[in-house]
This record gives structure tokens, C-alpha cells and sequence, in this order.
């Protein structure tokens, strides 16, 4: 009975997983955030990055319910690539700048406090929103109007956010 209950939980941990693979707008990256950043602007795109950590349960719902969306799929995959930065990881990253360090000095230095994190960059590089936390669907979706519309450049994002946000 033990093993069985044992089998159970490891099976339901396995389906909740998140489908990482399933999002076609994750950048492969080799963490080298200049030429990402060049790359995403010789396709038309937008970067952005999303500051996770291993057991983060926002993360994962994310990945498993906002990411795998049908319109955020097509309209990220569209305007967008996103890089994945774990801010415990010791993998070496070049920033913007084209500085060396680690995911998690880079990490402290974004002042990333809790995951998952978001910042999106125009496309000099420079922050156009920063967002913490689990964001539905439809707020995503958002976002990414907010930014590939240019109304950045216009307007706050709360108050854009309140002016199109479902009623």
C-alpha cells in the first residue's frame, strides 16, 4: 500500500510539472543577454526576462495556465522572446552592458526579491515594465499590447491596464 501511495504522489508531481518545452516564445539562451537582446531586434521582437527559482509555485503556474494560453502563445511567440533567469542559479551570464557575472549576482542586482519576476525591455535595453508574481492570461496579454503598441511611451501601465482591463 506504501508503494503504492508513493507511486501516486510522484505521479501527480510529474503532471503538474511545468511544460517548460510547451512555450514557444522561451529563448533558448546561452544567458549572453546582449546578443539576445540584438537577436530579438533583428526579428522585430521584444525581450524580456523571467527571474524563476526550482519549486516556485507562481512559476509553475505560469508556465502551466498563462503560458500555454492559446492567444498568448500566438501574440508572444509573435512580438516577443522571453529568457529564462534562475536567481539561484551559477550559470555565467553577459549582461546588457556586456559584463560578466552569474544568474544570481545578476539576479541580486535586478533586486529580484521574490520569483517569478518579469522585465521587459525596449529596444535599447532599458526597462519598460517590471512585474512580480503569477499574472493571468488576459493581464499578460496586456502587457504585451501595452508594449508592442508603444503606449509605454504614452501612458502608465496601471493606467493603461485600467482603461482596457475586462469590466
Amino acid at each position: 500500500m506504501r508503494k503504492i501511495f508513493m507511486l501516486f504522489i510522484l505521479a501527480v508531481g510529474l503532471s503538474l510539472s511545468a511544460p517548460i518545452e510547451n512555450i514557444p516564445f522561451l529563448k533558448m539562451s546561452f544567458l549572453n543577454l546582449k546578443e539576445d537582446l540584438e537577436e530579438a531586434n533583428k526579428e522585430g521582437k521584444y525581450l524580456f526576462l523571467m527571474f524563476h527559482q526550482e519549486g516556485c509555485p507562481f512559476c509553475d503556474k505560469m508556465y502551466r495556465i498563462t503560458f500555454q494560453e492559446p492567444k498568448v502563445k500566438d501574440y508572444f511567440t509573435k512580438h516577443f522572446y522571453m529568457v529564462l533567469i534562475d536567481i539561484k542559479g551559477s550559470n555565467p551570464l553577459i549582461t546588457l552592458e556586456g559584463k560578466e557575472t552569474t544568474e544570481k549576482e545578476f539576479s541580486h542586482k535586478m533586486r529580484v526579491r521574490a520569483t517569478p519576476l518579469f522585465i521587459f525591455l525596449d529596444r535599447d535595453g532599458k526597462e519598460i515594465l517590471k512585474m512580480v508574481g503569477y499574472i493571468p492570461a488576459e493581464d499578460f496579454l496586456l502587457i504585451g499590447k501595452y508594449i508592442v503598441e508603444g503606449h509605454y511611451k504614452k501612458e502608465s501601465f496601471y493606467k493603461f491596464l485600467r482603461k482596457h482591463r475586462k469590466r
